[in-house]
């Protein structure tokens, strides 16, 4: 686990879901903190994440994302699939390695997004605009896991 802040006093958890070569997939979670004395693993395996994004490792290794333990939840998220398209003008799906699945239906190529990475400080800007911190920009729902609030 690590921390997102959010403004001088209070911050997010995120977790390392998967480490893709120099990036990570990441998840952050909505319960704001003040202190890693509050974090409740039991409150937090209950939580769904609100954020859900492909980023560099950078804020972690420079511990401006500040490690605070390791945890994993009970339900593990469902790794999200993306889509691409090949030279002959179809979709396939895409997975997290890069590796290409099976053929898109044209429903399905519209719902799925391109695979994207996105700066460890568009992830905090997200994180801030959540708490009403910042404006909140379109390319936050790139990220917004669906449902979240």
């Amino acid at each position: 686990m690590f921390t997102v802040p959010i403004d001088g006093e209070s911050f997010v958890l995120g977790r390392v879901v998967r480490v893709l070569g120099g990036n990570v997939l990441i998840a952050v979670y909505a319960e704001s903190l003040k202190s890693v004395r509050e974090i409740d693993l039991d409150v937090l395996d209950r939580a769904a994440p609100i954020f859900l994004a492909v980023t560099m490792d950078l804020r972690l290794i420079d511990g401006q994302w500040s490690l605070v333990g390791e945890w994993s939840p009970e339900i593990e998220l469902r790794l999200p699939r993306y889509k691409v398209q090949a030279g002959d003008g179809a979709f396939y799906e895409q997975h997290l390695d890069g590796s290409m699945g099976r053929s898109l239906t044209a429903a399905e190529a519209e719902r799925l997004p391109n695979y994207s990475s996105y700066s460890p400080a568009l992830v905090e800007m997200a994180v801030r605009a959540h708490f009403g911190h910042e404006t909140w920009r379109p390319v936050f729902d790139e990220i917004r896991i669906e449902g979240s609030a």
